[in-house]
């Protein structure tokens, strides 16, 4: 029984987080971008996001028939790629004019150094404009290493990039993140579960 998954989440039953989704919406489309390693790791926080906001896909980065026709039928000019490349415009500087423009955001969900290979050697992503935080918040994320102290889990980069498009509250999203977390590592060593350092 040890393997038993819940039917609502399909996290193991002893790992259960249905009692906390929020269960948001959000008119902004999102698609996330995953590399395949990130599907299996334990402590990535899309699988939550997709149970707390009902607006977001994602697709494998090996999955390249889906993630060609996923990208083929969007309209470039209407989404945005989140990612800090050299000629990204800053979400905070966009008027509300242009920000209402906007019908979905583009997130890649990979370590840094996968993001960027992604980004460098996916032709597909070169067409769409991309937007970045100049003022990121503080992450939350506390159980998986990152590269510096600015940095922050695909979920946390969701629910920002949400609120200054949207202007929606996202921060139910964000209290998700931090009890399912503390709830499904609740048996892990303290050291473990914070940020030490990549």
């Amino acid at each position: 029984m040890s393997g038993a998954r819940c039917n609502g989440c399909r996290f193991l039953a002893e790992q259960c987080v249905c009692q906390w989704i929020p269960k948001l919406k959000t008119t902004l489309k999102v698609l996330v971008i995953q590399d395949p390693k990130e599907a299996k790791h334990a402590k990535n926080t899309v699988s939550l996001l997709c149970l707390g906001l009902s607006s977001v896909e994602c697709i494998s980065i090996d999955d390249r028939n889906l993630l060609e026709a996923n990208l083929s039928e969007i309209e470039a000019s209407k989404w945005r790629l989140v990612f800090p490349c050299d000629d990204a415009v800053a979400v905070e500087s966009m008027s509300r004019d242009d920000l209402a423009q906007i019908e979905g955001v583009i997130l890649l969900d990979a370590t840094w150094r996968k993001a960027k290979k992604m980004y460098f050697t996916e032709p597909l992503l070169n067409s769409f404009r991309a937007i970045t935080f100049s003022q990121p918040p503080e992450g939350k994320y506390a159980i998986r290493k990152s590269p510096n102290d600015v940095s922050v889990s695909t979920l946390e980069a969701c629910a920002y990039i949400v609120e200054q498009i949207t202007e929606a509250n996202m921060q139910p999203l964000r209290d998700f993140m931090v009890v399912a977390q503390d709830w499904q590592w609740r048996k892990q060593p303290v050291e473990h579960r914070h940020n030490n350092g990549h």
